[in-house]
C-alpha cells in the first residue's frame, strides 16, 4: 500500500507541474478486460447473458460486483497520495467504461464508491486517512443520500434534521430515491443543522455515516422502486429515526454541506462520461456486428448505404464523446478550480452524443429493435434503457444546464480577457499530469474554462500547420474554416446572452426557479461548442503520433460540420468520409478493440474470466 500523504505535505512535496508521473491510462482497463473475460461467454460473471437474466429478475448482480471488487476497482477511488491506486482520472474513466460496456447494473452499483470523494474534498487529514484505510480494505459500500421524496433537486429545501447534542448529532428523516439505499454500509447525507435564522444555503451540513457505528436509534432501508432501466440496481431509500452518530461523522464545517455537495457533484458528473462511453460501445458493437453478419439484397446489411452512414455517424459520435471525456479528465488534474461549468458541460454533451446515437441505431435495427429475443439485440435494448439514466444521474440535464446559465455572465466577461498559456498538457495524451487534488474544486470558477480559453491558440496552431501526406491542403483549409466558425459561434453566443439580458423581463413565474428557456438554449449550444473545441485540441496535439485515420482529420471535419454536435441526419456525411469512418469502426470491432481514437484492447474472443483466487493483475496495481 502506498504511504498516506496529508494535503499540506502534498502541497509542499509534489509539484503541480507535469513531468514526473508517466501513466498509461489504458493499462488498468486492459487488465480489467482480461480479468473479466469475454462478455459473450455465458459462464463469466459479467457476461451479457447473465446481465440480461438478472435484469429480467430485477436482481442485484452480486457475483459481478464481487468480481469487480476482487480486481480492486474500489482502490481506484482513493488517490495515490492517500495510499490508493487513483493516479489519473483517465484510468478511472477507462475502468468505468470497461464495466459499463458489460452491465450497467454492476457499473452503477459499484461506482457509488465515488461518493467517498467527498471525504477527500471536505474531510480533515485524520478523516481522510481513516476513510481511505476503510475503503482500501474493501469495507465500504456507500450511497449518496441527498434526494428527498418531496424536494427533487431542490437540496436547500431538504427536511432531514441533524440535531447537535453533546458531541453527537441525532438524525431524523428519510432520503429517497437513491442508489444502494438499502444495501449500503455507509451513507453520505445532507442534514439540516441551521435554524430559521440561518440563510438557506448555510442550513445544511454533510455527514458520512458508518451504519455499523450508529450509537442509538435506527437506520432502515426504504423499499426499492421499480425502474424502466437499471432493473437490477438497488434504487431505494434510507430512513433515520433518532439515529445518533458521533460528531466526527460530519465532513467540513457546520453549514458547509450544500457547498460540499456541489463541489463533489462537479467531479462525479464528469466521471459519469465513462458510463455513457461504455453503453455506447456495446450498442454500436452489437448493431454493427449483427448487420455485418446479416444478408439482405444479396450482400451484408451493413453495406446498404443508409446503414453504412448510420453506423459511421454513431461511431463519429463516440469519438467526439471520447474527446470531450478525455479533455475533461485531464482538466480535473490541471484546472480543477475551473470545473463549475466544465463538469456540467461534459456530462450533458457526452450523454447527448451517446443517447442520440443509440436511438438512431434503434431505427437502423428496425423490427429487430422491438424483439426481446435473447440473441445479441437483447443487450442493445438493455444498454439503451440503462444508458438513458446518465442524463439523470448526479443532477439531471436541466439541472446541469441551469447551473451553466447562472455562470454565463462570468463566462462572457472572461471571454473578453484572452489567456496566454501553453495548452499542450491539456490535450497531448502523452503529457504527464500532476496529482489529482479534488479538494481544489470550486463551486464557482469565475467564468474560467480552459477549453474555451484555448480556442485562439488552437486556431493559431492550425494556421501554422503545413499540408502533408496525412492531411492535404484541401482538408486543412476546410478545418481552418470550421475552426473560425467555432470562434464566430462562441462570440455570437455571448452576444445573444447580452441581448437577452437587455430584453424586457417577462411576467415573473410563481416559482423561485426563474431561468428563462432561452438561457437554457444558450447553455445547450455552449455544451456542443465545448465538445467541438475539445475534439479540435485533441486532434492538433496528437496527430503526429496516432494512426493515419486520426491524422487525416476527416472525422474531425465531419464532427465540426454538425450543427449540433450530437445530432445528425441521413445524408449529412460525405460518402467518402462515411466509408472511412465505417471501415475504421469495423476494423476495431473485428480486432476486438474499443471504439476509440487510440488502440485499447478488449478481452479476447472466448476468454474466460480469471480464476477468482488468482493474484490481482500486476498492471492494475
Amino acid at each position: 500500500m502506498r504511504e498516506f500523504v496529508s494535503e499540506k505535505q502534498l502541497a509542499g512535496t509534489l509539484s503541480d507541474e507535469p513531468g514526473k508521473r508517466p501513466i498509461d491510462a489504458a493499462a488498468p482497463a486492459e487488465a480489467l478486460e482480461e480479468w473479466l473475460g469475454d462478455p459473450d461467454v455465458e459462464a463469466n460473471s459479467l457476461s451479457f447473458a447473465r446481465s440480461l437474466e438478472l435484469d429480467e429478475r430485477e436482481e442485484l448482480p452480486a457475483d459481478g460486483i464481487g468480481r469487480v471488487r476482487a480486481f480492486g476497482f474500489h482502490r481506484y477511488f482513493v488517490p495515490d497520495w492517500l495510499g490508493g491506486d487513483l493516479r489519473s482520472t483517465e484510468e478511472l474513466l477507462m475502468l468505468t467504461r470497461v464495466i459499463a460496456r458489460r452491465d450497467m447494473n454492476v457499473a452503477v452499483s459499484e461506482s457509488t464508491q465515488i461518493w467517498m470523494m467527498l471525504a477527500w474534498i471536505g474531510g480533515d487529514d485524520g478523516q481522510r486517512a481513516q476513510w481511505a484505510s476503510t475503503v482500501l480494505r474493501g469495507g465500504v459500500v456507500p450511497c449518496l443520500a441527498y434526494s428527498e421524496p418531496g424536494h427533487g433537486a431542490d437540496l436547500a429545501a431538504n427536511e432531514l434534521v441533524a440535531t447537535p447534542d453533546a458531541g453527537q448529532y441525532v438524525l431524523t428523516g428519510e432520503k429517497w430515491p437513491i442508489n444502494r439505499g438499502r444495501t449500503s454500509t455507509h451513507v453520505v447525507l445532507l442534514g439540516t443543522t441551521g435554524d430559521d435564522g440561518v440563510p438557506a444555503k448555510r442550513k445544511q451540513s454533510m455527514f458520512l455515516v458508518d451504519r455499523s457505528r450508529v450509537v442509538s436509534g435506527e437506520v432502515t432501508g426504504v423499499p426499492r422502486v421499480p425502474t424502466y432501466g437499471l432493473r437490477g440496481c438497488d434504487i431505494s431509500g434510507v430512513s433515520f429515526d433518532d439515529a445518533r452518530v458521533d460528531a466526527s461523522a460530519r465532513l467540513g464545517a457546520e453549514g458547509e454541506g450544500l457547498e460540499l455537495s456541489l463541489r463533489g457533484l462537479l467531479i462525479t458528473r464528469t466521471l459519469c462520461t465513462g458510463l455513457s462511453l461504455g453503453t455506447g460501445d456495446t450498442m454500436l458493437r452489437t448493431v454493427g456486428g449483427f448487420l455485418s453478419g446479416r444478408t439482405l439484397y444479396d450482400g451484408p446489411a451493413s453495406e446498404i448505404p443508409y446503414v453504412t452512414e448510420s453506423l459511421a455517424n454513431a461511431y463519429l459520435s463516440l469519438l467526439v464523446a471520447e474527446c470531450e471525456s478525455l479533455v475533461a479528465m485531464r482538466g480535473l488534474h490541471l484546472y480543477t478550480e475551473e470545473f463549475s461549468v466544465w463538469g456540467n458541460a461534459a456530462k450533458v454533451q457526452v450523454a447527448r452524443l451517446v443517447d442520440f446515437a443509440g436511438k438512431a441505431l434503434a431505427r437502423t435495427l428496425g423490427a429487430r429493435y422491438y424483439m426481446r429475443a435473447a440473441e445479441h439485440v437483447g443487450i442493445f435494448q438493455k444498454m439503451l434503457r440503462d444508458g438513458a439514466v446518465v442524463s439523470v444521474f448526479d443532477g439531471s440535464e436541466p439541472v446541469c444546464l441551469d447551473s451553466i446559465t447562472q455562470q454565463l455572465a462570468a463566462l462572457a466577461k472572461s471571454h473578453e480577457r484572452p489567456r496566454d498559456e501553453d495548452w499542450s498538457t491539456l490535450y497531448d495524451l502523452r503529457a504527464e499530469l500532476p496529482p489529482f487534488r479534488p479538494a481544489r474544486v470550486s463551486v464557482f470558477g469565475r467564468g474560467r474554462d480552459a477549453t474555451f480559453a484555448s480556442l485562439p491558440a488552437l486556431i493559431d496552431r492550425l494556421a501554422g500547420l503545413a499540408p502533408d501526406a496525412g492531411c492535404d491542403e484541401e482538408r486543412l483549409t476546410a478545418l481552418r474554416t470550421r475552426a473560425e466558425e467555432l470562434r464566430a459561434r462562441l462570440d455570437a453566443l455571448y452576444a445573444r446572452f447580452h441581448d437577452l439580458r437587455r430584453a424586457p423581463a417577462a411576467t415573473p413565474p410563481a416559482s423561485a426557479k426563474t431561468t428563462p428557456p432561452r438561457l437554457m438554449r444558450l447553455a445547450e449550444d455552449l455544451c456542443a461548442l465545448h465538445a467541438k473545441v475539445a475534439a479540435l485540441g485533441i486532434w492538433l496535439h496528437n496527430r503526429d503520433h496516432l494512426d493515419a485515420f486520426f491524422a487525416d482529420g476527416a472525422w474531425l471535419e465531419a464532427a465540426l460540420a454538425r450543427e449540433q454536435v450530437h445530432q445528425y441526419d441521413v445524408g449529412d456525411l460525405d460518402p467518402r468520409t462515411a466509408r472511412t469512418l465505417f471501415d475504421r469502426m469495423n476494423s476495431q470491432r473485428e480486432k476486438h478493440e474499443f471504439f476509440s481514437l487510440r488502440t485499447m484492447r478488449q478481452a479476447a474472443p472466448g476468454a474466460h474470466e480469471a480464476h477468482h483466487g488468482a493474484d490481482r493483475p500486476a498492471s492494475a496495481a
